[in-house]
């Protein structure tokens, strides 16, 4: 009786249909390891997920083809093209779409990025969030009250057509002057990306926001720190020039030391995302969507300091920033932050 009723549960278990898996063959989600992802496309798998979620109804969209790109193949194709930089003939073979999907899908994702880059991006104004940050710096660095690290840093583009002259920098080449404002995480506080490369730092920060909530009070705690293409404030503190004290020479390397983390975060974003490397060549797009892209991969370099995404065997986190250019010092009117430099060499640096 017992093995009557055996084949009868045999039978009607192989009568259940089952649900047949597919894996999409061209979707890499669905056939590379967790390793591989991050080493290919910078971002983790959950976090990819994540991404897809966030822009899952901007990316869907009505199409008369027989099978739309499903969200995480659009994804997948704008990080490998941030990761590597690669021609746009290359990401179609990669991922076997056509040249113009990869165009498409590439701007679309950058402009979903850049409509988020306010909730991944931003200079803390209240001042429980600034003594975080200080602590930050000086448990790392010894440097106290500094809320961050400013300096620019170029993206080599190609020649635009409109008002070419204004984007050749002082090597001599067609860039974008970006500034940028970090941690001692180094997590982005604050990106400025419009300047044509001819622009100077201190014409960038004068015309920044940032630089406004400084001077309206805004922001009014802690000091950023920058080198001498900024001007001197009293919320700006700058190196001394040809120090001739002891306590100018020790304020001096503590401020070089200090500071190193904004050339090391620009040099970590560019060895993550290539597509902003001068390693893989010139950025192809015009400028605005060169500043566009920019500012894409920065919102995807916080995500991944946030989420402690650890780095592919090919990144060197102490690699210097190659689009840094050593600049004219500022030779402006508003220097007017001596007194506080100065009561800080003579104090803290004073022992």
């Amino acid at each position: 009786m017992a093995a009557v009723v055996f084949m009868h549960l045999r039978r009607q278990n192989q009568n259940i249909r089952r649900n047949r898996i597919f894996r999409d063959p061209d979707n890499p989600l669905d056939y590379l390891d967790d390793i591989d992802i991050v080493r290919k496309y910078r971002l983790s798998r959950p976090m990819i997920i994540d991404m897809c979620r966030m822009f899952e109804y901007d990316l869907q969209r009505p199409t008369r083809r027989s099978r739309a790109f499903p969200v995480s193949l659009q994804v997948m194709v704008a990080l490998r093209f941030f990761a590597t930089g690669s021609f746009q003939l290359v990401n179609a073979d990669v991922h076997n779409i056509s040249i113009s999907s990869v165009s498409r899908i590439t701007r679309d994702v950058t402009m979903c990025l850049k409509s988020v880059c306010n909730n991944y991006i931003k200079m803390p104004t209240d001042r429980a969030q600034l003594h975080d940050i200080m602590e930050g710096f000086y448990s790392t660095d010894d440097f106290p009250n500094i809320v961050g690290a400013i300096d620019g840093t170029h993206i080599r583009i190609k020649s635009p057509v409109e008002d070419e002259h204004l984007y050749v920098n002082r090597k001599n080449y067609h860039s974008i002057n970006v500034q940028g404002v970090c941690d001692s995480n180094m997590t982005f506080l604050n990106i400025v990306a419009k300047w044509p490369g001819a622009t100077h730092d201190a014409f960038i920060w004068a015309n920044s926001s940032l630089s406004e909530m400084f001077e309206d009070g805004t922001i009014d705690h802690g000091w950023l720190i920058g080198d001498s293409g900024y001007p001197l404030r009293p919320w700006l503190l700058t190196p001394v020039l040809n120090p001739t004290t002891r306590n100018q020479q020790r304020y001096n390397a503590s401020h070089m030391k200090t500071r190193s983390v904004v050339e090391r975060s620009f040099g970590l974003l560019k060895s993550r995302f290539r597509c902003i490397d001068a390693s893989a060549g010139t950025l192809l797009y015009r400028p605005l969507k060169c500043c566009d892209i920019f500012i894409a991969v920065a919102v995807l370099h916080n995500m991944c300091i946030a989420n402690r995404i650890p780095l592919p065997a090919d990144i060197d986190v102490n690699r210097p920033d190659q689009g840094h250019i050593d600049r004219q010092q500022y030779m402006g009117i508003l220097n007017d932050g001596a007194n506080v430099r100065n009561r800080l060499i003579n104090g803290r640096f004073g022992h």
